[in-house]
């Protein structure tokens, strides 16, 4: 803003109204400037963060002062990194390097999550292959922390061998993978009852739009995407647009799920468990995991569960575990002050054990509408699916399947007859239904799975 301007400002709108203009007018010029320039782009990692610290202050002060020219900011700085520094950074360094024995896992929040955690320990002890993980922080971090962290990531996918994510994502859906990596879809769940990418396409309710899919598409450029069973490939045809006789759809099994088969990995768990909770010892154990409701920015958890009901009724024999999809976890209810941490625990609030860690110790899994389903079965256990918001919940987010017939074990819609069906199991139970859903829908998810993914990196 020149002086000219300055004076202008001053004789028609006052000092306040200026000052702001002024401060306005700066942050804009370091945000568009940084961005542009990228004078911190060489330096090590830590030291990037360090010097983009001047722009998170300048991302709040502009937001706080003119939203309007803040959400202009934000829509042009997500196609700039996306569409151009991305990309050209990446084929950059491709230019200046080989592919050595090198696989790099990328998580869009921390960079130890259950997706790659135990195949990444797998590839560790076998010694063959250097393995970096990375986390984007997308819950800490500003947009421009965000894609500085993709740029780190593409830096280090320019020498990989193979490159693993968990879960769709629009970061790299401008980046031509050189053709010696392999770019793998581990995915985050066995499976999916609940409509995702592109099945959910201009949906009121949940999903992304078509255009913007297109402009940012984020399966194209997968190598291939690791599935539970064969019978699940059309469902991934479906969400992410690869036909199935592609290659690229491959029933390898889920590698993490291979833990599910080692007698010590469910020992050492139910031993850490009871080391932090010894009133737990004894007791079998019931685990309720739930996904969210609402649109993933607004997400909630259910709060239809009556455990206090449950605490009075099992609390002898049992114990509940609870854990709330990530999405949402901050809504979720307190637990009753008379059953809390004596039959109810919230897994959420203490964070000892991971996902799979709870549910190979498991008795019993209640769930909804989570692919958790799925994962528990390969256990060949009692799973009951709490439905109470059904009707409601088809006509928002849709299913793939009928969901009263793909379901191997009760659906209730009230906690009393949970309680009733948990009640019942005291005369055994018939596994004949869940072994039929397991070598339908997780048949490859048999103990050797992560082996098989491995394999996948020389193809």
């Amino acid at each position: 803003m020149s002086i000219r301007q300055i004076y202008k400002n001053l004789r028609t709108k006052g000092f306040k109204e200026t000052y702001r203009i002024h401060r306005v007018h700066k942050c804009e010029e370091g945000l568009y400037g940084y961005a542009t320039n990228r004078p911190y782009g060489n330096l090590p990692l830590e030291k990037r963060h360090k010097a983009l610290e001047k722009t998170v202050k300048w991302e709040q002060t502009l937001e706080e002062l003119d939203p309007k020219k803040y959400k202009k900011f934000k829509k042009w700085l997500k196609p700039h990194y996306l569409k151009e520094v991305i990309p050209q950074r990446y084929a950059e360094l491709v230019q200046k390097c080989d592919v050595k024995n090198k696989v790099v896992f990328m998580e869009k929040y921390g960079p130890n999550r259950p997706p790659n955690n135990y195949i990444s320990k797998v590839l560790r002890e076998e010694g063959k292959y250097e393995v970096v993980k990375i986390g984007l922080d997308k819950n800490h971090n500003s947009d421009f922390g965000i894609f500085e962290n993709v740029v780190h990531l593409v830096e280090e996918m320019a020498d990989a061998k193979a490159i693993c994510i968990s879960s769709a994502n629009q970061y790299l859906s401008h980046v031509e993978i050189r053709p010696e990596t392999k770019f793998i879809q581990l995915w985050h769940g066995c499976g999916c009852f609940k409509k995702v990418g592109y099945s959910t396409i201009d949906s009121n309710n949940f999903g992304r739009s078509e255009k913007n899919l297109q402009e940012y598409e984020q399966y194209h450029n997968y190598s291939y995407v690791c599935l539970p069973a064969e019978d699940q490939k059309w469902v991934f045809e479906d969400a992410m647009r690869i036909p199935r006789d592609s290659g690229k759809l491959v029933p390898v099994g889920v590698s993490r799920t291979d833990q599910f088969y080692d007698p010590e990995y469910s020992k050492a768990a139910r031993e850490k468990l009871e080391e932090k909770f010894p009133q737990i010892a004894g007791k079998k154990i019931i685990f309720y995991a739930p996904t969210y409701r609402g649109r993933i920015s607004q997400a909630y958890t259910p709060n239809q569960l009556d455990v206090a009901a449950m605490g009075a009724a099992l609390s002898d024999e049992y114990v509940l575990l609870i854990k709330y999809h990530s999405f949402g976890c901050k809504t979720r209810p307190a637990l009753p002050e008379e059953y809390a941490n004596s039959f109810a625990f919230d897994m959420n609030a203490n964070g000892i054990l991971d996902i799979e860690s709870l549910l190979a110790i498991s008795d019993i899994l209640i769930t909804d509408y989570s692919s958790v389903g799925f994962e528990f079965a390969i256990l060949e256990r009692p799973i009951v699916f709490f439905a109470y918001d059904k009707d409601q919940y088809l006509d928002e987010r849709g299913m793939y399947y009928d969901y009263e017939e793909i379901t191997p074990g009760p659906i209730c819609t009230e906690t009393e007859e949970i309680i009733s069906y948990i009640d019942s199991l005291k005369d055994g139970f018939d596994d004949t239904e869940i072994k039929k859903f397991k070598e339908q829908y997780v048949k490859m998810c048999d103990g050797h799975a992560t082996e098989r993914t491995i394999a996948l990196f020389d193809e």
